[in-house]
């Protein structure tokens, strides 16, 4: 009987730290940056209207900043951002010049966490303020947040990783399953050798 009491335990406990393994909800994911409008590290004809970033899900309004920067970087961006469903769009003074433009943003996604990036593009010519300028070049738009650099090759901030908590969790998971084995197999052991 006492190794039936002893098994239960065991089975209840692994149960327990079964369910704390499983996986959280989507929900705890930050929101990913599908693609920016002039691409990554592309050539426009001209300085857009103004620059898009699309992600995966709608971010919050609430803290959305666009930081445009002109070749002498100076903050050409006209106006507050604007979010759309899954898409954030910032006007461009008109008149902006030619030349390497950096953008960086900061979004809250949809899970209530800030997210910020940077992309660059290169403008052929100076902005009228309307149309929304062509690619003649570059890179194609980036398909996650991991894909996007800056200039100079860093990624930007978002990880499409593992948080360090989860990679934390499992390990004490693991460890707490090794020590209740550890432990079961001892009582259980004690208790034959009782008998």
């Amino acid at each position: 009987m006492r190794i039936l009491r002893i098994l239960a335990r065991a089975a209840a406990a692994a149960a327990a730290a079964a369910a704390l393994a499983m996986p959280g909800p989507a929900a705890l994911a930050h929101d990913v940056i599908e693609s920016t409008s002039p691409a990554n590290g592309s050539t426009v004809a001209a300085v857009p209207a103004a620059v898009e970033l699309t992600f995966d899900h709608t971010p919050i309004a609430i803290g959305t900043k666009v930081v445009v920067k002109d070749p002498s970087g100076t903050d050409v961006a006209s106006g507050e951002a604007n979010v759309v469903d899954n898409t954030v769009t910032q006007a461009i003074k008109p008149g902006a010049p030619a030349g390497l433009y950096t953008v960086t943003w900061r979004v809250v996604s949809s899970d209530s966490h800030p997210i910020e990036g940077t992309f660059t593009f290169t403008a052929q010519a100076v902005g009228g303020g309307s149309g929304s300028g062509g690619t003649t070049g570059g890179a194609a738009p980036p398909s996650s947040a991991s894909a996007l650099a800056t200039a100079d090759g860093d990624h930007e901030s978002v990880s499409a990783g593992v948080p360090w908590w989860v990679v934390a969790g499992g390990a004490a998971v693991v460890l707490a399953i090794a020590a209740l084995a550890w432990g079961v197999r001892r009582a259980v052991t004690r208790a034959q050798t009782e008998d």
